[in-house]
C-alpha cells in the first residue's frame, strides 16, 4: 500500500492515479517543508527528514494541566504575638507541628505541602513555646508577628538562651541581677542590661558638671535611652521586669559630689575631654592637672542610698558593706 501524496488516501501499490482524488502517484512528492522533490514512494523527506504525510508526524503529548491549590491565609490577629511556618522537609518538621498542636489557638490554612500553621500566644505564656521554639530552631522559613505587624524573628526569641541558664542556675532568683559575675553586679535585674555598677563603666560619665566644685548631674534620659537599646530584644523575656529598670534611673541621685558623699568618687582622664573638669592642684611644690570625666560608684556602700530610694531589698548575695 501507498499514500497519496494530494489527500492521504492508502492506495494500491499497482496503482498510477488515485482513485479518490485522481492525483498522478508517479511524480516527486514535494517537502513542505523545504521543496525537496522526492521518489514518489517516499514517507520522510530524503533532504531535511521531515514527514512527507501527515500520519507520519509525531503527536506531541498535551501537558498535563496542574491544579493549584489557592490558599487564602487572612492576616495575623492584632493582639498577642503569632509564630508561622509552613511545611519544610526538615527532620524536626513533625514534631513542630505535634507542639503547633498543643495549644488552643493552632490554625492550619491549606493541606500537605501548601500548608501554613500558625500559633498566637499572649506575651506571659510565651515561654510555654519553649518546646516549639526548640523544633523551629534553625528554619529559614519561619515568621512572627507582634500585635500583627512582621517582625525578625530574634527581636522577640533572643531572650530565650538567657532564661534557659537563669532557670538551671544555682539561684534562679538571684541571676538576672548577676549572681554568676559578682564583679558585673547590676541591679537593673537584667544581666543584658550591659550597664553594670563598676566604676570603669562609660555609662557613669553620662551627665554634666554643674560648677567647678565637683556637683555632678546624671543625665537620666541618655541612661534611659542606652537601656532601652540594650533590653529591647529582652523585653518579652518572663524574668524582665521594666519597672525596677526605671525605679532605679529615678532613684540615682539627683545630683553628686564625692568630696561630701564617700559612696562615690570622681572617675579621672589623662586627656583634656571636652566636658571634663579641670582642677589644678599643687603637691610638694609640683603643680598637677588633673582632668575628671564623671562620678562612680565607690565601692558598694552606693546600693544603700539606691536600695533606699527605690524601696525594696537588693539581692541578699550583693553586699552593701
Amino acid at each position: 500500500m501507498k499514500t497519496c501524496q494530494n489527500c492521504s488516501s492508502e492506495i494500491q501499490d499497482t496503482f498510477n492515479f488515485c482513485p479518490t482524488c485522481g492525483s498522478d502517484l508517479g511524480k516527486p512528492i514535494l517537502c513542505r517543508n523545504c521543496n525537496y522533490p522526492n521518489e514518489p514512494n517516499s514517507k520522510f523527506c530524503q533532504e531535511c527528514g521531515d514527514p512527507l504525510f501527515e500520519k507520519f508526524k509525531k503527536r506531541e503529548a498535551k501537558p498535563k494541566e496542574e491544579k493549584v491549590e489557592i490558599i487564602e491565609v487572612p492576616k495575623p490577629t492584632k493582639n498577642g504575638i503569632t509564630i508561622e511556618f509552613p511545611y519544610t522537609t526538615a527532620q524536626s518538621f513533625d514534631f513542630a507541628v505535634k507542639e503547633a498542636k498543643t495549644f488552643d489557638t493552632f490554625e492550619q490554612f491549606g493541606s500537605d505541602k501548601k500548608a501554613i500553621y500558625r500559633v498566637t500566644l499572649n506575651e506571659s505564656e510565651l515561654y510555654k513555646a519553649k518546646e516549639l521554639l526548640l523544633q523551629l530552631k534553625g528554619w529559614r522559613k519561619r515568621t512572627v508577628y507582634v500585635n500583627g505587624e512582621k517582625v525578625l524573628w530574634d527581636s522577640v526569641f533572643d531572650f530565650t538562651y538567657c532564661y534557659e541558664r537563669k532557670l538551671s542556675c544555682f539561684k534562679p532568683e538571684y541571676y538576672c541581677f548577676g549572681y554568676e559575675n559578682e564583679w558585673e553586679f547590676n541591679i537593673w535585674g537584667c544581666n543584658r542590661a550591659m550597664m553594670p555598677f563598676n566604676e570603669h563603666q562609660q555609662w557613669f560619665t553620662y551627665g554634666k558638671w554643674l560648677n567647678n566644685e565637683g556637683d555632678w548631674q546624671f543625665d537620666k534620659e541618655r541612661i534611659r535611652h542606652e537601656l532601652s537599646k540594650n533590653l529591647y530584644s529582652n523585653r518579652f523575656c518572663p524574668a524582665f521586669n521594666p519597672t525596677l529598670v526605671q525605679g532605679v534611673i529615678d532613684a540615682l541621685p539627683s545630683v553628686i559630689n564625692p568630696k561630701k558623699n564617700k559612696n562615690w568618687k570622681f572617675i579621672e582622664t589623662y586627656t583634656a575631654e571636652s566636658n571634663a573638669l579641670v582642677w589644678t592642684t599643687n603637691q610638694n611644690g609640683f603643680e598637677q592637672t588633673r582632668y575628671i570625666k564623671g562620678v562612680g560608684p565607690n565601692g558598694k556602700a552606693f546600693l544603700n542610698d539606691i536600695n533606699e530610694n527605690i524601696k525594696r531589698k537588693l539581692p541578699d548575695f550583693i553586699k552593701t558593706e
